[in-house]
């Protein structure tokens, strides 16, 4: 365990004789130790600079502890942690197929008048934050095919009934980082998504929402920076493979 501890605390790696040093022990001991570790897959070696790093093995261990649980807690300190800091709903969704689903929810204590949680619910992509950071990952041959097989209805206000207004949408999503929904699922609600990404592709989101009244543009702007370096963390924790399933149990 002193050797794990010590590789977790060297996100550049580090050598046998560090560990060593770090343990109090031989560094024979300590490569022999490195050796059964690299052969359950828990450390790999860099070959040219000869420098050890923690693999992704150890996280799925835990993530599975955590999924028999229940809902994967290892997600839920970053979901609490932006919900803390807002005050408001906030939401994880996964992609699944040609959906999005939301999965997870944390809330905030400070305010009395709420959105709904979407817990276990699948919801137009056309017409939620979290839809459109996905869609936006998308090229847009792929989007004009999801448009075709689900359609644009009107489910709000301001939902977006165009592919022409769609895509203008999914570009500046792009450019800006994140997606906001504004009375476009819900009258009276808005909503600000960022991805998360695993190998490049987005595989889910973190969102944040509340009422109009609460939630100007400006203030949900505003709070996008804290989104995305949430939606960074959850992205850095991911496992390799995951489905709606998990969050079922």
């Amino acid at each position: 365990m002193q050797v794990l501890e010590c590789l977790a605390e060297a996100p550049d790696g580090t050598t046998v004789s560090a560990v060593a040093r770090r343990v109090g022990c031989g560094k024979g001991t300590v490569s022999k130790v490195l050796a059964t570790l690299e052969a359950g897959r828990y450390v790999r070696q860099d070959r040219e600079s000869s420098r050890f790093y923690l693999t992704w093995r150890l996280l799925a261990l835990a993530f599975g502890h955590a999924d028999r649980a229940g809902v994967p807690r290892l997600f839920l300190p970053v979901l609490q942690e932006l919900a803390d800091e807002t005050d408001e709903l906030v939401h994880l969704a996964l992609v699944d197929g040609d959906q999005v689903r939301f999965v997870a929810k944390a809330e905030g204590l400070g305010q009395r008048v709420r959105m709904l949680p979407m817990v276990g619910i699948w919801a137009p992509v056309h017409a939620t934050a979290s839809g459109k950071v996905w869609l936006a990952s998308l090229p847009d041959e792929r989007v004009a095919e999801i448009v075709r097989a689900q359609g644009l209805p009107a489910v709000a206000p301001g939902t977006i009934t165009s592919l022409r207004a769609l895509k203008d949408e999914l570009a500046r999503v792009r450019r800006q980082g994140y997606a906001i929904a504004d009375e476009e699922l819900a009258e009276g609600g808005r909503a600000l998504a960022a991805a998360i990404t695993n190998g490049g592709g987005v595989v889910g989101t973190v969102a944040i929402s509340g009422p109009v009244f609460r939630l100007p543009l400006t203030r949900l702007r505003a709070l996008a920076p804290r989104v995305r370096a949430a939606a960074e963390r959850l992205s850095a924790m991911w496992p390799a493979h995951i489905t709606v399933k998990e969050f079922a149990r």
